[in-house]
């Protein structure tokens, strides 16, 4: 389990910074987590998932923007709901590309509807922005409270080192589990 531990240390930053540019929700709770337990510095993991996020999502802005009828023939499946979502971002601009960093599966796919609906850039770079620090804050703040709580647990279990893998395996499933139910209620 240390040799696991080690591992994600070495290279945590890189991985939450690279899985940050799409999404990034599972890695930045887990981050928080991970740096309750002292092995990551959490104002630096706030900093690269905000600035990865920021980026992913402009970067898909752009593309919905300026490479539109090379995308289309990808979403042939997802036309109704790209029209749907190009018809909410003008009806509520502001409020959805807030809403959407914490609704799981809408994070890639508002940015590009809103540069498929030709929305204004500046305009969408500043709410992007301030939703993407506002979304690495929340939840890294929020992986950090709960592993202060579960780390006591994690240090009884270490007795047990069986137990480990398994108890994480099945938190894994439980959130997984959680945020797919989510999203599904959500579309």
């Amino acid at each position: 389990m240390s040799e696991t531990i080690t591992s994600l240390v070495e290279y945590g930053y890189i991985i939450l910074f690279v899985y940050s540019l799409g999404g990034g929700m599972v890695a930045i709770l887990a981050a928080g987590v991970l740096s309750a337990g002292g092995h990551f510095n959490l104002s630096l993991c706030i900093v690269l998932a905000f600035v990865a996020n920021t980026l992913g999502s402009t970067l898909l802005f752009i593309l919905g923007k300026y490479y539109k009828k090379d995308l289309m023939p990808y979403f042939k499946k997802h036309r109704r709901k790209l029209a749907l979502a190009q018809m909410k971002i003008k009806q509520y601009g502001v409020f959805l590309l807030l809403l959407q960093k914490f609704i799981y599966g809408l994070k890639t796919f508002i940015p590009m509807a809103a540069g498929f609906a030709k929305f204004n850039f500046l305009k969408f770079l500043i709410i992007n922005t301030l939703a993407s620090l506002l979304w690495a804050v929340v939840l890294g703040y929020a992986g950090f409270a709960f592993g202060a709580i579960i780390t006591p647990f994690m240090d009884t279990l270490g007795t047990y080192s069986y137990l480990i893998p398994l108890f994480l395996l099945v938190l894994i499933a439980l959130i997984w589990f959680y945020l797919y139910s989510f999203s599904k209620k959500t579309q």
